[in-house]
Order: C-alpha cells, then sequence, then structure tokens
C-alpha cells in the first residue's frame, strides 16, 4: 500500500519499524533456541512446539519483510536528500557549530583576572594568590594572560552571532525541506509496527 509522507515522518517510519524488529529478532532467537520444558511436564509438548514454532517462522518473515522495508524506506530518503541537498546542508551546520563552539570557548574562558602582557610587569609577585596543595606539593604562583586583545574579542563576537544566524537558518531551511512529501509502498503486514495503521 502506497503511502505520501514527509521525510521527517518516513525516518520516524523506520525508527518505528527498526525498533519493533528487534524485539521480534529476540523473540525468533529464544523460539528456535531457548524453548526449554520441564522433564516432569511433557503433555502437549508437540503442539506447544508447534506453536512456538509458528510464531517464530512468523517473526522471521516480518523481521525479513521489515528489513527490507527499512532498507528501501533509507534508500529513497538518500536519494530525496541529496536531489534537495540536506546532506551539504547539515555539513554547513555542523562546521558552523564547531565555530561557534570554539569562539564561545574562547569568550566564555575570559575572566577578569586575566593580565594583559604589558600589565605584567606591574602585578605584585605577592598579590597573586599560591594554588591549593596538590598531592602535598605547592604549585608556584600563576599568573593568567590575556593574551587576546579587545579586537579579538570583538571580532569573535561578532563572527559568534554571525555563524549561529547562519546555523539557524540553515536548519530551518532543513526543516523545511523535512517537510517534502515522498511516496512509499509498504506492505499491510508492517502497517502496525510502523505506526501506519489506520
Amino acid at each position: 500500500m502506497k503511502h505520501a509522507l514527509t521525510l521527517t515522518r518516513w525516518h520516524k517510519v523506520a525508527e518505528r519499524i527498526n525498533a519493533a524488529l528487534k524485539e521480534r529478532e529476540a523473540r525468533v532467537v529464544a523460539a528456535f533456541t531457548a524453548a526449554t520444558i520441564s522433564p516432569w511436564n511433557k503433555e502437549g509438548v508437540e503442539q506447544k512446539a508447534a506453536d512456538m514454532g509458528a510464531r517464530g517462522k512468523a517473526d522471521l518473515a516480518l523481521v525479513e519483510q521489515g528489513s527490507s522495508a527499512v532498507a528501501a524506506i533509507r534508500s529513497a530518503l538518500a536519494c530525496r536528500n541529496a536531489e534537495l541537498s540536506i546532506a551539504s546542508r547539515l555539513a554547513e551546520v555542523e562546521a558552523a557549530n564547531r565555530r561557534i563552539a570554539l569562539y564561545r570557548a574562547v569568550l566564555d574562558k575570559q575572566s577578569v583576572d586575566m593580565v594583559q602582557p604589558e600589565h605584567v610587569r606591574h602585578v605584585p609577585a605577592l598579590a597573586v594568590p599560591e594554588s591549593e596543595p596538590s598531592w602535598g606539593r605547592r604549585e608556584p604562583p600563576r599568573i593568567t594572560l590575556q593574551v587576546a586583545d579587545a579586537a579579538l574579542l570583538a571580532e569573535l563576537a561578532s563572527k559568534l552571532a554571525r555563524e549561529q544566524a547562519r546555523s539557524h537558518a540553515l536548519l530551518d531551511e532543513i526543516a523545511d525541506l523535512n517537510r517534502e512529501k515522498l511516496e512509499l509502498d509498504i506492505a499491510p503486514e508492517l502497517h502496525e509496527i510502523a505506526g501506519l495503521a489506520a
């Protein structure tokens, strides 16, 4: 049966099918390898084994059919994503987010106790607190230099704002593109586990 869903929804359908298949795979393995009985209760064993085997075979068929459906969904999504350049936009977002993290780390780690290199000679040695002893050893006093000047910090703040705006714009574009419809055929046996049952 054909279904026309958004790209986002197809991702969810594939996730649901995969989750259901994991459960079915475990049941198949248990049915065919972990069926045990008590040596004192042998009545009706043949019928119980036949029922377990039938359920195991049905689950096995569903796993085979479901894994093929997931592969078809992912393949169709990959083709559509390539047509819409979603992967390239995601790569741009990743690059922007990496730059954002770097700019934010440098800006956020600036502190008031940093000293600009040209002012270090005016800081008395006794004004620098000693560090806490660690493992019985005292670390000598340290002065944290403010190597980044005001111009660089202003430039990083500007770049941060620009990259955040670019990242948000790309993510909005991707969200809009993921609303595109894609029509795929899903076997009726998979409708329930795929969340497509009416």
